[in-house]
Protein backbone atom coordinates (compact mmCIF):
# COMPACT_ATOMS: atom_id res chain seq x y z
CA UNK A 1 0.00 0.00 0.00
CA UNK A 2 1.44 3.34 -1.30
CA UNK A 3 2.53 6.01 1.75
CA UNK A 4 0.19 8.57 0.66
CA UNK A 5 -2.63 5.83 0.78
CA UNK A 6 -1.88 5.23 4.38
CA UNK A 7 -1.36 8.82 5.38
CA UNK A 8 -4.93 9.51 4.34
CA UNK A 9 -6.71 6.14 6.35
CA UNK A 10 -4.55 7.59 9.24
CA UNK A 11 -5.69 10.85 8.89
CA UNK A 12 -9.31 9.58 8.45
CA UNK A 13 -9.07 7.40 11.28
CA UNK A 14 -8.11 10.32 13.75
CA UNK A 15 -11.01 12.53 12.69
CA UNK A 16 -13.08 9.66 13.31
CA UNK A 17 -11.97 8.92 16.61
CA UNK A 18 -11.92 12.53 17.70
CA UNK A 19 -15.33 13.23 16.51
CA UNK A 20 -16.61 9.90 18.44
CA UNK A 21 -14.71 11.00 21.61
CA UNK A 22 -16.18 14.73 21.12
CA UNK A 23 -19.80 13.36 20.73
CA UNK A 24 -19.05 10.84 23.40
CA UNK A 25 -17.95 13.79 25.97
CA UNK A 26 -21.03 15.80 24.74
CA UNK A 27 -23.03 13.06 25.28
CA UNK A 28 -21.92 12.23 29.10
CA UNK A 29 -21.83 15.98 29.61
CA UNK A 30 -25.26 16.41 28.46
CA UNK A 31 -26.66 12.99 30.83
CA UNK A 32 -24.79 14.73 33.67
CA UNK A 33 -26.49 17.79 33.52
CA UNK A 34 -29.99 16.63 33.14
CA UNK A 35 -29.10 14.67 36.00
CA UNK A 36 -28.60 17.18 38.19
CA UNK A 37 -31.35 18.97 36.47
CA UNK A 38 -33.68 16.20 37.51
CA UNK A 39 -32.41 15.40 41.32
CA UNK A 40 -34.74 15.65 43.72
CA UNK A 41 -33.63 17.67 46.72
CA UNK A 42 -36.29 16.37 48.66
CA UNK A 43 -34.42 13.28 48.92
CA UNK A 44 -31.72 14.84 51.20
CA UNK A 45 -34.39 16.29 54.22
CA UNK A 46 -34.85 14.56 56.68
CA UNK A 47 -38.44 13.77 58.17
CA UNK A 48 -38.38 15.98 61.24
CA UNK A 49 -38.13 18.80 59.01
CA UNK A 50 -41.24 21.61 60.60
CA UNK A 51 -41.08 23.78 57.15
CA UNK A 52 -39.62 23.96 53.70
CA UNK A 53 -38.75 26.81 51.39
CA UNK A 54 -38.54 25.87 48.05
CA UNK A 55 -37.07 28.57 46.04
CA UNK A 56 -37.60 28.19 42.28
CA UNK A 57 -36.07 31.12 41.13
CA UNK A 58 -33.63 33.12 43.74
CA UNK A 59 -32.66 35.72 41.38
CA UNK A 60 -36.35 37.57 41.39
CA UNK A 61 -36.97 36.66 44.68
CA UNK A 62 -34.01 38.01 45.97
CA UNK A 63 -34.87 40.56 43.49
CA UNK A 64 -38.66 41.44 45.13
CA UNK A 65 -37.52 40.91 48.31
CA UNK A 66 -35.21 44.60 47.30
CA UNK A 67 -38.17 45.76 46.22
CA UNK A 68 -40.23 45.80 49.00
CA UNK A 69 -41.51 49.20 50.88
CA UNK A 70 -40.28 47.78 54.02
CA UNK A 71 -36.70 46.48 52.15
CA UNK A 72 -36.48 50.20 51.28
CA UNK A 73 -37.22 51.32 55.23
CA UNK A 74 -34.18 48.60 56.68
CA UNK A 75 -36.53 46.48 57.94
CA UNK A 76 -35.45 42.61 57.31
CA UNK A 77 -37.15 39.55 58.84
CA UNK A 78 -34.10 37.95 59.63
CA UNK A 79 -35.54 34.31 60.37
CA UNK A 80 -32.75 32.10 58.70
CA UNK A 81 -29.07 33.02 58.86
CA UNK A 82 -28.33 30.80 56.00
CA UNK A 83 -30.73 32.74 53.52
CA UNK A 84 -29.70 36.27 55.07
CA UNK A 85 -25.75 35.48 54.38
CA UNK A 86 -27.35 34.16 50.44
CA UNK A 87 -28.79 37.37 49.98
CA UNK A 88 -25.99 39.53 51.29
CA UNK A 89 -23.52 37.48 48.45
CA UNK A 90 -25.87 36.61 45.57
CA UNK A 91 -24.44 39.58 43.61
CA UNK A 92 -20.69 38.57 44.69
CA UNK A 93 -21.62 34.90 43.73
CA UNK A 94 -23.62 36.17 40.06
CA UNK A 95 -20.21 38.57 39.13
CA UNK A 96 -17.60 35.30 40.12
CA UNK A 97 -19.84 33.70 36.91
CA UNK A 98 -19.73 35.02 33.59
CA UNK A 99 -22.99 33.28 32.79
CA UNK A 100 -24.79 34.09 36.74
CA UNK A 101 -25.93 31.36 38.03
CA UNK A 102 -26.57 27.78 36.79
CA UNK A 103 -30.15 26.36 36.30
CA UNK A 104 -29.30 24.25 38.93
CA UNK A 105 -28.02 26.57 41.68
CA UNK A 106 -30.98 28.88 41.04
CA UNK A 107 -33.44 26.51 42.03
CA UNK A 108 -32.76 25.97 46.03
CA UNK A 109 -34.26 24.67 49.24
CA UNK A 110 -34.45 25.86 52.65
CA UNK A 111 -35.26 23.09 55.48
CA UNK A 112 -36.30 24.06 59.47
CA UNK A 113 -36.00 22.48 62.04
CA UNK A 114 -36.61 22.45 65.89
CA UNK A 115 -35.79 23.94 68.07
CA UNK A 116 -36.75 27.33 66.55
CA UNK A 117 -33.47 29.14 65.84
CA UNK A 118 -32.46 31.17 62.66
CA UNK A 119 -28.97 29.05 62.06
CA UNK A 120 -31.27 25.73 62.80
CA UNK A 121 -31.69 25.11 59.09
CA UNK A 122 -30.50 23.62 55.97
CA UNK A 123 -29.79 24.96 52.98
CA UNK A 124 -29.82 22.77 49.84
CA UNK A 125 -29.49 23.31 45.61
CA UNK A 126 -28.24 20.84 42.73
CA UNK A 127 -24.95 21.65 41.27
CA UNK A 128 -24.01 21.82 37.42
CA UNK A 129 -20.65 21.84 35.86
CA UNK A 130 -17.95 23.91 37.50
CA UNK A 131 -20.89 24.96 40.17
CA UNK A 132 -18.95 23.97 43.34
CA UNK A 133 -15.51 25.26 41.98
CA UNK A 134 -17.31 28.77 42.18
CA UNK A 135 -18.68 28.08 45.73
CA UNK A 136 -15.12 27.60 46.85
CA UNK A 137 -13.65 30.60 44.75
CA UNK A 138 -16.65 32.83 46.56
CA UNK A 139 -15.31 31.38 49.84
CA UNK A 140 -12.04 32.04 48.98
CA UNK A 141 -12.39 35.65 48.23
CA UNK A 142 -15.00 37.39 50.65
CA UNK A 143 -14.62 35.07 53.85
CA UNK A 144 -12.11 33.05 55.65
CA UNK A 145 -10.81 31.15 52.72
CA UNK A 146 -11.06 27.67 51.61
CA UNK A 147 -7.57 26.84 52.55
CA UNK A 148 -8.88 26.90 56.18
CA UNK A 149 -11.37 24.48 55.24
CA UNK A 150 -11.32 21.35 57.98
CA UNK A 151 -12.73 17.91 57.13
CA UNK A 152 -14.48 15.38 59.09
CA UNK A 153 -15.64 12.18 58.47
CA UNK A 154 -19.31 10.61 59.02
CA UNK A 155 -19.98 6.91 58.24
CA UNK A 156 -17.11 7.60 55.83
CA UNK A 157 -18.26 10.48 53.91
CA UNK A 158 -16.33 13.92 54.42
CA UNK A 159 -17.97 16.68 55.62
CA UNK A 160 -16.29 20.21 54.95
CA UNK A 161 -16.43 22.80 57.62
CA UNK A 162 -15.36 25.98 56.79
CA UNK A 163 -15.11 28.78 59.65
CA UNK A 164 -16.86 32.16 59.38
CA UNK A 165 -15.56 35.88 60.22
CA UNK A 166 -18.33 36.06 63.25
CA UNK A 167 -16.19 32.75 64.68
CA UNK A 168 -19.58 30.33 63.63
CA UNK A 169 -18.72 27.40 61.57
CA UNK A 170 -20.88 26.66 58.02
CA UNK A 171 -21.06 22.55 57.70
CA UNK A 172 -21.08 21.31 53.65
CA UNK A 173 -22.06 18.06 51.99
CA UNK A 174 -21.08 18.05 48.77
CA UNK A 175 -21.43 15.40 45.73
CA UNK A 176 -21.48 15.73 42.01
CA UNK A 177 -24.82 16.53 42.41
CA UNK A 178 -25.47 18.73 45.13
CA UNK A 179 -24.70 20.65 48.01
CA UNK A 180 -25.98 20.88 51.27
CA UNK A 181 -24.70 23.58 54.14
CA UNK A 182 -25.72 24.25 57.82
CA UNK A 183 -24.38 26.19 60.91
CA UNK A 184 -25.05 22.83 62.67
CA UNK A 185 -23.02 19.83 61.66
CA UNK A 186 -25.87 17.40 63.39
CA UNK A 187 -28.24 18.34 60.40
CA UNK A 188 -25.77 17.84 58.00
CA UNK A 189 -25.34 14.56 59.48
CA UNK A 190 -29.41 13.69 59.26
CA UNK A 191 -28.80 14.86 55.40
CA UNK A 192 -26.52 12.36 55.24
CA UNK A 193 -28.48 9.72 57.13
CA UNK A 194 -31.83 11.33 55.59
CA UNK A 195 -30.06 10.24 52.04
CA UNK A 196 -28.17 7.07 52.55
CA UNK A 197 -31.30 5.31 54.06
CA UNK A 198 -33.82 6.79 51.48
CA UNK A 199 -36.10 7.67 54.61
CA UNK A 200 -36.54 11.52 53.77
CA UNK A 201 -39.25 13.97 53.48
CA UNK A 202 -39.64 13.17 49.71
CA UNK A 203 -41.02 9.74 51.33
CA UNK A 204 -43.48 11.64 53.45
CA UNK A 205 -47.46 10.42 52.29
CA UNK A 206 -48.78 13.51 53.49
CA UNK A 207 -46.18 15.67 52.27
CA UNK A 208 -45.82 13.67 48.77
CA UNK A 209 -49.76 14.23 48.58
CA UNK A 210 -49.67 17.85 49.07
CA UNK A 211 -46.44 18.73 46.62
CA UNK A 212 -47.97 16.22 43.97
CA UNK A 213 -50.76 18.35 43.85
CA UNK A 214 -49.00 21.72 43.70
CA UNK A 215 -47.63 23.09 40.06
CA UNK A 216 -45.03 25.84 40.06
CA UNK A 217 -46.17 29.14 40.39
CA UNK A 218 -43.46 31.83 41.22
CA UNK A 219 -40.33 32.21 42.70
CA UNK A 220 -40.96 30.84 46.07
CA UNK A 221 -43.39 28.41 47.73
CA UNK A 222 -43.56 27.40 51.22
CA UNK A 223 -44.12 24.08 52.37
CA UNK A 224 -45.43 24.10 56.56
CA UNK A 225 -45.82 21.22 58.97
CA UNK A 226 -49.01 22.49 60.90
CA UNK A 227 -49.50 19.59 63.41
CA UNK A 228 -48.03 22.28 66.35
CA UNK A 229 -48.36 25.53 65.99
CA UNK A 230 -47.20 27.71 69.41
CA UNK A 231 -49.98 30.50 69.93
CA UNK A 232 -48.27 32.90 72.33
CA UNK A 233 -46.65 33.04 75.80
CA UNK A 234 -47.69 31.20 78.71
CA UNK A 235 -46.87 32.25 82.47
CA UNK A 236 -43.78 30.26 82.50
CA UNK A 237 -42.35 31.95 79.49
CA UNK A 238 -43.14 28.95 77.22
CA UNK A 239 -45.36 28.81 74.04
CA UNK A 240 -48.43 27.15 74.35
CA UNK A 241 -49.44 25.08 71.27
CA UNK A 242 -52.11 24.31 69.13
CA UNK A 243 -52.88 21.53 66.57
CA UNK A 244 -53.65 22.56 63.01
CA UNK A 245 -53.13 19.50 60.99
CA UNK A 246 -50.80 18.48 58.35
CA UNK A 247 -48.40 19.91 55.64
CA UNK A 248 -49.71 23.04 53.79
CA UNK A 249 -48.36 24.83 50.92
CA UNK A 250 -48.40 29.03 50.55
CA UNK A 251 -47.85 30.49 47.29
CA UNK A 252 -46.10 33.76 48.49
CA UNK A 253 -46.84 36.72 46.43
CA UNK A 254 -45.09 40.16 47.43
CA UNK A 255 -44.74 44.08 45.86
CA UNK A 256 -45.02 47.11 47.49
CA UNK A 257 -46.57 47.41 50.72
CA UNK A 258 -47.92 43.96 50.73
CA UNK A 259 -46.94 40.34 50.90
CA UNK A 260 -49.84 37.67 50.14
CA UNK A 261 -49.61 33.95 51.31
CA UNK A 262 -51.95 31.65 49.74
CA UNK A 263 -51.99 28.31 50.72
CA UNK A 264 -54.48 24.65 50.32
CA UNK A 265 -54.39 21.58 52.80
CA UNK A 266 -55.07 18.47 51.38
CA UNK A 267 -54.92 17.01 54.48
CA UNK A 268 -57.43 14.26 55.64
CA UNK A 269 -56.49 12.73 58.73
CA UNK A 270 -59.25 11.87 61.51
CA UNK A 271 -57.14 13.64 64.33
CA UNK A 272 -58.79 16.76 66.19
CA UNK A 273 -56.71 19.71 64.38
CA UNK A 274 -57.85 22.95 63.83
CA UNK A 275 -58.33 21.92 60.13
CA UNK A 276 -60.58 19.20 60.80
CA UNK A 277 -62.29 21.32 63.16
CA UNK A 278 -62.98 24.10 60.11
CA UNK A 279 -64.06 20.67 57.75
CA UNK A 280 -67.07 20.40 60.37
CA UNK A 281 -68.23 24.03 59.95
CA UNK A 282 -70.82 25.47 57.90
CA UNK A 283 -69.30 28.38 56.32
CA UNK A 284 -70.17 32.03 57.25
CA UNK A 285 -70.59 34.87 54.59
CA UNK A 286 -70.00 38.63 54.88
CA UNK A 287 -67.04 40.88 56.48
CA UNK A 288 -68.80 41.68 59.57
CA UNK A 289 -72.37 41.33 60.75
CA UNK A 290 -71.91 43.98 63.51
CA UNK A 291 -69.93 47.63 63.84
CA UNK A 292 -66.71 46.90 66.51
CA UNK A 293 -65.39 50.24 68.28
CA UNK A 294 -63.17 52.46 66.13
CA UNK A 295 -60.50 51.79 68.55
CA UNK A 296 -60.46 47.85 67.64
CA UNK A 297 -57.14 46.46 66.54
CA UNK A 298 -57.66 42.86 66.48
CA UNK A 299 -61.21 40.90 65.50
CA UNK A 300 -61.80 37.79 64.50
CA UNK A 301 -64.84 36.00 63.21
CA UNK A 302 -65.61 32.18 63.00
CA UNK A 303 -68.35 29.59 62.03
CA UNK A 304 -69.43 27.85 65.34
CA UNK A 305 -72.27 25.60 63.50
CA UNK A 306 -70.79 22.37 65.94
CA UNK A 307 -69.84 24.25 68.61
CA UNK A 308 -69.28 21.01 70.80
CA UNK A 309 -66.05 19.88 68.54
CA UNK A 310 -64.72 23.87 68.61
CA UNK A 311 -65.03 23.61 72.21
CA UNK A 312 -63.48 19.82 72.45
CA UNK A 313 -60.82 21.23 70.35
CA UNK A 314 -59.89 23.80 72.51
CA UNK A 315 -60.07 22.24 75.85
CA UNK A 316 -56.54 20.98 74.98
CA UNK A 317 -54.84 23.94 75.44
CA UNK A 318 -52.14 23.80 78.24
CA UNK A 319 -52.81 27.43 79.58
CA UNK A 320 -55.91 25.99 81.43
CA UNK A 321 -55.30 23.03 83.04
CA UNK A 322 -54.48 24.23 86.46
CA UNK A 323 -57.72 25.97 86.51
CA UNK A 324 -60.25 23.00 85.49
CA UNK A 325 -62.47 22.06 88.48
CA UNK A 326 -65.32 19.74 88.40
CA UNK A 327 -67.71 22.69 89.06
CA UNK A 328 -66.54 24.20 85.47
CA UNK A 329 -66.66 21.37 83.62
CA UNK A 330 -70.31 21.29 84.40
CA UNK A 331 -70.78 25.11 84.11
CA UNK A 332 -69.19 24.48 80.33
CA UNK A 333 -71.32 21.26 79.68
CA UNK A 334 -74.64 23.59 80.48
CA UNK A 335 -73.56 27.02 78.47
CA UNK A 336 -72.19 24.61 75.87
CA UNK A 337 -76.00 22.78 75.70
CA UNK A 338 -77.36 26.34 76.69
CA UNK A 339 -75.74 27.84 72.92
CA UNK A 340 -76.65 24.78 70.94
CA UNK A 341 -80.33 25.23 71.37
CA UNK A 342 -79.96 29.58 71.27
CA UNK A 343 -77.04 30.11 69.11
CA UNK A 344 -76.65 30.56 65.65
CA UNK A 345 -73.72 29.57 63.51
CA UNK A 346 -71.12 32.07 63.89
CA UNK A 347 -68.93 34.34 66.54
CA UNK A 348 -66.80 37.22 66.75
CA UNK A 349 -64.64 38.29 69.25
CA UNK A 350 -62.88 42.15 69.39
CA UNK A 351 -59.99 44.05 71.45
CA UNK A 352 -60.14 47.72 71.48
CA UNK A 353 -58.56 50.37 73.17
CA UNK A 354 -60.23 51.11 77.01
CA UNK A 355 -61.10 54.74 78.30
CA UNK A 356 -57.82 54.14 80.94
CA UNK A 357 -55.36 53.71 78.44
CA UNK A 358 -53.47 52.47 81.61
CA UNK A 359 -55.99 49.82 81.95
CA UNK A 360 -56.14 46.33 80.38
CA UNK A 361 -57.62 46.67 76.76
CA UNK A 362 -61.42 46.01 76.42
CA UNK A 363 -62.39 42.74 74.88
CA UNK A 364 -65.84 41.36 73.85
CA UNK A 365 -66.99 38.15 72.48
CA UNK A 366 -70.13 37.80 70.96
CA UNK A 367 -72.49 35.01 69.57
CA UNK A 368 -75.05 35.13 66.89
CA UNK A 369 -78.53 34.23 68.70
CA UNK A 370 -81.74 33.18 66.99
CA UNK A 371 -84.50 34.36 69.30
CA UNK A 372 -82.85 36.90 71.25
CA UNK A 373 -85.71 37.89 74.03
CA UNK A 374 -86.32 33.73 74.30
CA UNK A 375 -82.59 32.97 74.74
CA UNK A 376 -82.28 35.87 77.28
CA UNK A 377 -85.14 34.34 79.76
CA UNK A 378 -83.91 30.97 79.18
CA UNK A 379 -80.43 32.22 80.27
CA UNK A 380 -81.61 34.28 83.34
CA UNK A 381 -83.27 31.00 84.44
CA UNK A 382 -79.89 29.20 84.17
CA UNK A 383 -78.52 30.86 85.76
CA UNK A 384 -80.89 31.13 89.23
CA UNK A 385 -80.85 27.01 88.99
CA UNK A 386 -76.87 27.17 89.24
CA UNK A 387 -75.58 25.51 91.91
CA UNK A 388 -73.20 27.07 94.50
CA UNK A 389 -69.61 27.50 93.58
CA UNK A 390 -67.88 25.50 96.27
CA UNK A 391 -64.95 28.10 96.00
CA UNK A 392 -66.95 30.93 95.34
CA UNK A 393 -69.51 33.01 97.10
CA UNK A 394 -73.22 33.85 95.73
CA UNK A 395 -73.04 36.67 93.79
CA UNK A 396 -75.85 38.63 92.86
CA UNK A 397 -75.86 37.45 88.96
CA UNK A 398 -77.52 40.67 87.23
CA UNK A 399 -77.21 44.16 87.58
CA UNK A 400 -78.94 47.07 84.97
CA UNK A 401 -76.76 49.54 83.82
CA UNK A 402 -77.36 52.42 82.01
CA UNK A 403 -76.38 53.82 78.86
CA UNK A 404 -77.93 56.69 76.78
CA UNK A 405 -81.17 56.24 79.52
CA UNK A 406 -81.25 52.88 77.96
CA UNK A 407 -81.10 49.60 80.45
CA UNK A 408 -78.92 46.52 79.98
CA UNK A 409 -79.23 43.85 81.96
CA UNK A 410 -75.56 42.14 82.58
CA UNK A 411 -75.28 38.91 83.90
CA UNK A 412 -72.83 37.62 86.43
CA UNK A 413 -72.07 34.18 84.99
CA UNK A 414 -70.60 31.05 87.31
CA UNK A 415 -66.87 30.21 86.45
CA UNK A 416 -66.56 28.76 83.34
CA UNK A 417 -63.78 28.25 80.35
CA UNK A 418 -65.85 29.40 77.67
CA UNK A 419 -64.80 32.35 76.99
CA UNK A 420 -61.09 31.50 77.50
CA UNK A 421 -61.08 28.73 75.27
CA UNK A 422 -62.59 30.49 72.43
CA UNK A 423 -60.50 33.61 72.83
CA UNK A 424 -57.43 32.45 74.24
CA UNK A 425 -57.63 35.63 77.13
CA UNK A 426 -58.23 34.13 80.47
CA UNK A 427 -58.57 35.65 83.90
CA UNK A 428 -57.74 34.66 87.75
CA UNK A 429 -61.26 34.17 88.75
CA UNK A 430 -62.85 33.33 85.29
CA UNK A 431 -65.99 34.45 86.17
CA UNK A 432 -67.98 35.89 82.85
CA UNK A 433 -70.06 38.76 82.20
CA UNK A 434 -72.91 38.26 79.78
CA UNK A 435 -75.29 41.12 77.88
CA UNK A 436 -77.90 40.69 74.94
CA UNK A 437 -77.78 43.81 72.38
CA UNK A 438 -78.26 44.18 68.96
CA UNK A 439 -79.79 40.67 68.55
CA UNK A 440 -76.14 38.99 69.89
CA UNK A 441 -75.13 37.54 73.33
CA UNK A 442 -72.10 39.79 74.52
CA UNK A 443 -69.53 38.24 76.25
CA UNK A 444 -66.36 39.47 78.76
CA UNK A 445 -64.41 39.18 81.65
CA UNK A 446 -65.26 42.73 82.69
CA UNK A 447 -68.89 44.31 82.83
CA UNK A 448 -66.82 47.63 81.96
CA UNK A 449 -66.42 45.89 78.42
CA UNK A 450 -69.57 45.14 77.40
CA UNK A 451 -70.63 48.96 78.73
CA UNK A 452 -68.10 50.67 76.53
CA UNK A 453 -68.66 48.05 73.37
CA UNK A 454 -72.24 49.20 73.80
CA UNK A 455 -71.94 52.77 73.78
CA UNK A 456 -69.48 52.98 71.42
CA UNK A 457 -71.74 51.37 69.24
CA UNK A 458 -74.73 53.55 70.09
CA UNK A 459 -72.64 56.85 69.62
CA UNK A 460 -71.57 55.56 66.46
CA UNK A 461 -67.92 55.85 67.02
CA UNK A 462 -67.22 52.43 65.02
CA UNK A 463 -64.72 51.34 62.86
CA UNK A 464 -64.88 52.20 59.20
CA UNK A 465 -65.52 49.65 56.93
CA UNK A 466 -63.80 50.84 53.91
CA UNK A 467 -60.48 51.67 55.29
CA UNK A 468 -60.28 48.33 57.06
CA UNK A 469 -61.33 46.71 53.47
CA UNK A 470 -58.47 48.71 52.10
CA UNK A 471 -56.02 47.00 54.22
CA UNK A 472 -56.04 43.76 53.02
CA UNK A 473 -59.49 42.50 53.89
CA UNK A 474 -61.24 43.45 50.53
CA UNK A 475 -58.25 40.25 48.95
CA UNK A 476 -60.16 37.98 51.37
CA UNK A 477 -63.66 35.25 50.26
CA UNK A 478 -66.88 36.50 50.97
CA UNK A 479 -67.19 32.98 51.83
CA UNK A 480 -65.07 31.76 54.93
CA UNK A 481 -65.02 29.76 58.37
CA UNK A 482 -62.37 31.77 60.00
CA UNK A 483 -60.94 35.18 59.68
CA UNK A 484 -58.84 37.59 61.88
CA UNK A 485 -57.42 41.09 61.77
CA UNK A 486 -54.85 42.02 63.97
CA UNK A 487 -52.80 45.57 64.01
CA UNK A 488 -49.46 43.49 65.15
CA UNK A 489 -48.03 46.70 66.39
CA UNK A 490 -50.72 47.00 69.18
CA UNK A 491 -51.26 43.48 70.17
CA UNK A 492 -47.54 42.99 70.88
CA UNK A 493 -48.07 45.96 73.74
CA UNK A 494 -50.53 43.64 75.43
CA UNK A 495 -50.05 41.61 78.46
CA UNK A 496 -49.07 38.01 78.06
CA UNK A 497 -52.33 36.38 78.49
CA UNK A 498 -53.70 38.36 75.57
CA UNK A 499 -50.74 37.56 73.07
CA UNK A 500 -52.30 33.55 72.32
CA UNK A 501 -54.84 35.96 69.99
CA UNK A 502 -52.07 35.53 67.45
CA UNK A 503 -49.27 32.48 66.91
CA UNK A 504 -46.10 33.10 68.53
CA UNK A 505 -43.81 33.02 65.56
CA UNK A 506 -44.90 36.57 65.22
CA UNK A 507 -44.12 37.73 68.63
CA UNK A 508 -40.56 35.73 68.05
CA UNK A 509 -40.02 38.48 65.13
CA UNK A 510 -41.60 41.50 66.41
CA UNK A 511 -39.43 44.11 65.39
CA UNK A 512 -40.06 43.66 61.82
CA UNK A 513 -43.86 42.26 61.88
CA UNK A 514 -44.31 45.60 64.68
CA UNK A 515 -44.27 47.42 61.60
CA UNK A 516 -47.30 45.28 59.44
CA UNK A 517 -51.20 44.85 59.64
CA UNK A 518 -52.18 41.46 59.49
CA UNK A 519 -55.21 39.64 57.55
CA UNK A 520 -56.14 36.02 57.67
CA UNK A 521 -58.89 33.47 56.10
CA UNK A 522 -59.37 30.34 55.94
CA UNK A 523 -62.05 28.67 53.81
CA UNK A 524 -63.24 25.13 53.43
CA UNK A 525 -64.38 23.65 50.37
CA UNK A 526 -64.48 20.18 49.29
CA UNK A 527 -62.64 18.88 52.36
CA UNK A 528 -59.48 21.22 50.95
CA UNK A 529 -58.88 23.96 53.30
CA UNK A 530 -57.03 27.19 52.03
CA UNK A 531 -55.85 29.73 54.63
CA UNK A 532 -55.01 32.96 53.14
CA UNK A 533 -52.48 35.26 54.70
CA UNK A 534 -52.13 39.09 53.90
CA UNK A 535 -49.43 41.26 55.52
CA UNK A 536 -49.60 44.85 55.24
CA UNK A 537 -47.01 47.27 55.78
CA UNK A 538 -47.71 50.33 57.36
CA UNK A 539 -44.65 52.48 56.72
CA UNK A 540 -42.65 54.32 59.29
Amino acid sequence: MKLRVLMKISVFTSIVLFCTALIAYLFLRMTAVENNENFNLYKLVPTDAVAVLEINDVEELIGDIDELDCSRDHHFLYISHLFSLLKTNLYALKEESAHGLSRQMNQMLLSFHEPDSDKNQVLYCSLGTGDFGLIERLIQKYFLGASMVKTAQYKGKDIRIYPMPDGSFLSCYVTSQFVAVSFQKKLIEQVMDAYSSGHSLSRDPSFKMTRAKKPINGAVTIYARMQSLDMGKMTDGAFSTISLGGWTEFDVRMGGKTLYFTGVSHDTDTCLTFMNVLRKQRAIEGFLPESLPATTFFFSRRSVSDLQTVFDFTSEQAYLDSVQSSYMHARDAELIAYLQENGGVEMMTCVFENKDTAALPAVVMSFSINDPPGAERMFKNLLKMTPADPLAPLWQFVENRSIASQFFPVYRMPRNTLFARLTGIGTADLHTYACFYGGRMLLSPDPEHLLLYIECIENDDVIDLETVSDEGISDLSELYHFMLFSDLEKVFDQPENYVRLIPGFFFRNAEFFRHFKLSAQFTCTDGVVSPNVVLLYKGD
